[in-house]
């Protein structure tokens, strides 16, 4: 029993630091995750379902990554003009613009 009472004080602590931090927001720096993603992802491929680099049409669900224009990281925002549909895959577009931005060099 003494063990139960020490873990359940442990997570009242904790729940309550939680509860100071408040609700996650969809502000600038976090990420869109869930249904609120496939919503954005379908009205993002809706509006140009090519890809902004190569221009090739990509199929939904699966033929493209969302991605930031201007990284989240690098003070990039959630807003639908910061969005971009790239093709996906090994040596697709965003393979390739992850790989820039983060400094490595094309094959």
């Amino acid at each position: 029993m003494a063990r139960l009472t020490m873990l359940k004080s442990r997570v009242q602590v904790q729940a309550g630091r939680l509860a100071a931090l408040g609700p996650a927001s969809k502000a600038a720096g976090h990420r869109i995750t869930g249904r609120a993603l496939q919503t954005l992802r379908f009205r993002i491929w809706v509006d140009n379902p090519c890809c902004a680099m190569c221009g090739r049409v990509v199929v939904y669900p699966n033929g493209f990554d969302l991605d930031h224009i201007v990284a989240l990281d690098n003070g990039g925002s959630n807003d639908d003009s910061n969005y971009q549909v790239l093709c996906n895959g090994p040596d697709g577009c965003h393979a390739l613009k992850t790989a820039a931005d983060l400094g490595y060099k094309p094959r």
